[in-house]
């Protein structure tokens, strides 16, 4: 009988991967995926900013939190959703669906928008209810509206039903 080889203290090298493979494979699966919810999450995030930093998306809020009607329905403060709907074009046309709620209720703002010679157009711009109410933001015309808040006229001459700060139904 052959006596068996004598150890000298070094042990054959095997690789890191072999040594370790079954912590690294889950880490790695867990940062991709990780890292791939980020992206999404990025994208979004800026898209976001983008599209709420965009002139017809201001123009739309601004004429939503102003309109007297809208404000009864909802409430105040009209909020808009994290994440609008819709899209920009170069060209100079935009499509938003934006998300409102306030303390009353919430409702859908559909906003059109064309953008020919430096102005804006908004010939769709309405707001549908819970109550499937429809109202509309376009009932002036772009350059009268721009100047004007009929929410803060209406305050101003003490004949407004929608009291300023009602945060209640």
């Amino acid at each position: 009988m052959t006596s068996p080889p004598v150890l000298t203290g070094k042990t054959a090298s095997t690789g890191w991967w072999r040594r370790h493979w079954r912590w690294a494979m889950p880490l790695a699966v867990v940062v991709g995926i990780a890292a791939a919810v980020w992206a999404v999450w990025f994208a979004l995030s800026q898209w976001a900013y983008w599209s709420k930093s965009s002139t017809p998306y201001q123009e739309a809020m601004r004429r939503a939190r102003c309109n007297i009607e809208l404000v009864q329905a909802l409430g105040e403060p009209v909020q808009d959703g994290y994440l609008p709907a819709g899209s920009m074009h170069t060209t100079g046309q935009s499509q938003f669906v934006i998300a409102l709620s306030g303390p009353r209720g919430d409702g859908r703002l559909f906003l059109n928008a064309r953008r020919s010679g430096g102005q804006w157009d908004y010939p769709m711009l309405y707001v549908v209810t819970e109550g499937k109410e429809a109202i509309d933001l376009t009932a002036l015309d772009d350059e009268e509206a721009a100047d004007s808040c009929a929410l803060e006229e209406c305050r101003a001459n003490g004949q407004c039903p929608v009291p300023s700060g009602s945060l209640g139904a």
